[in-house]
């Protein structure tokens, strides 16, 4: 039982309002699953984390996550090239510059299984607006084949587990 957090459960201890025990949340298609697991109705911190497992488990057995292919084809508010992950892109350190020093782009993006993003960018100067716009659609088009899994909206936040350099009294005596 880990004292923070495992997917979707997560741990309330408030003295002040006296509530301890786990928080289970999970969104799916944009309704929320939010259930509160007392560790005085359950009887402990193990038996109240063992009944939140269980209800996130059956949460996402009913409603399993978007496909990376699903997650891949939202469109979003702010999406202005009607197509989803392909947008027209200025170079930053030439934005300030004047209309024809600037250096336009093309960019195609798509998640990667681990959480990434992959982008590549066409360059309109030389392959031309409409050029470097097929080329973005076409590179994006052919990862999303490719792409196979589950969407995990936590794969970017979450970090690796970091190992510690053996230091001090432990790691001289070989312990």
């Amino acid at each position: 039982m880990a004292r923070s957090s495992v997917y979707g459960i997560s741990r309330v201890d408030n003295e002040v309002s006296r509530t301890h025990g786990w928080l289970v949340t999970i969104q799916r298609r944009g309704v929320i699953y939010r259930k509160h697991f007392s560790d005085g109705v359950h009887g402990g911190k193990t038996k109240s984390f063992n009944a939140a497992k269980a209800y996130r488990d059956e949460v996402i057995a009913k409603h399993p996550p978007f496909s990376m292919r699903e997650y891949s084809n939202i469109v979003k508010k702010n999406n202005r090239s009607g197509v989803v992950g392909v947008c027209r892109y200025c170079a930053s350190e030439t934005r300030d510059m004047p209309e024809e020093k600037q250096r336009w782009f093309w960019v195609a993006s798509w998640p990667l299984p681990d959480g990434r993003r992959k982008r590549v960018k066409f360059s309109v100067k030389k392959y031309g607006e409409e050029g470097a716009f097929k080329m973005a659609l076409k590179a994006r088009k052919d990862a999303l084949k490719k792409l196979e899994g589950e969407f995990d909206p936590g794969a970017v936040r979450r970090k690796p587990a970091r190992r510690r350099a053996a230091t001090g009294e432990g790691a001289r005596r070989g312990a």
